[in-house]
């Protein structure tokens, strides 16, 4: 299964990179981002407010980027003053991830590797960040417990994810939603959007798809032994505007996740 998952991201290498770089480019969604990473994460002056959080800054941090693919979220952090490693099981995602990289200036560093079972000693990061990756993980349990495994005393994981399959919006309604949406997106961001979706096999086979999000996820976190557990729904509907609504909307609510060790 592992095998089928990285082929896919493998072969959606180069789209899946068109599709979200612009958060990287757009002032908007960089801010937004920032700001949410830096939420969830410690406290961090931005333009002349303090987020708090934590004890820690977050540019105090060594942060672990799991399921980085093309590199987008470490970006971000490095950005914040963070020192951070992004790992993924996709060559063509790493590739990707170096050219954005290298583009944005941020010194980053990008490992091949097993998200439930990581090439690091224990205690090697103050944070472990998961961006849109847990719902496609074969075994969510082991990846909790190594990510545990990995965080130093205190340190925290993130993540964000969304309610992908259980939304209360029926199929068609969705796909007719993304049909429309993609003018907007050709007329705005000058690009062509392109989804593609995993095969059935793979998608009957993933937690993700019978479970109710973000409790399935709390529970993951409560089982690995975290604690300080605490969630915040509909934290990108709440920054989006009018127009990226219609354009992103479909793909379902999105939930941040922390916990701390």
């Amino acid at each position: 299964m592992k095998d089928k998952i990285r082929g896919y991201w493998d072969r959606r290498a180069v789209d899946y990179d068109e599709n979200v770089r612009n958060i990287l480019y757009s002032p908007r969604e960089n801010r937004e981002w920032k700001r949410i990473f830096s939420q969830g994460l410690g406290s961090v002056k931005m333009n002349g407010a303090e987020l708090k959080d934590a004890k820690m800054t977050s540019a105090e941090m060594k942060i672990l980027d799991v399921g980085t693919g093309p590199g987008i979220v470490a970006t971000i952090l490095s950005s914040l003053g963070n020192q951070v490693t992004g790992i993924d099981p996709s060559r063509e995602m790493l590739e990707r991830a170096g050219i954005n990289a290298k583009r944005s200036k941020q010194p980053l560093v990008f490992v091949q590797g097993d998200a439930e079972n990581l090439p690091f000693m224990d205690g090697s990061f103050d944070a472990v960040v998961c961006r849109f990756v847990l719902w496609n993980l074969p075994h969510p349990d082991k990846a909790m417990i190594e990510w545990k495994r990995v965080l130093r005393p205190g340190g925290k994981v993130l993540v964000i994810d969304g309610t992908w399959y259980d939304h209360d919006d029926s199929p068609l309604k969705i796909k007719l939603w993304q049909f429309l949406s993609t003018p907007l997106i050709m007329l705005t961001e000058r690009r062509i959007p392109r989804y593609s979706s995993m095969n059935s096999e793979i998608k009957e086979s993933l937690w993700s798809t019978v479970a109710r999000r973000p409790q399935a996820d709390v529970r993951l976190l409560e089982r690995a032994g975290f604690e300080k557990i605490h969630v915040l729904e509909d934290i990108y509907r709440k920054s989006l505007t009018n127009l990226d609504y219609l354009k992103n909307g479909h793909w379902g609510r999105t939930f941040m996740i922390t916990g701390v060790k």
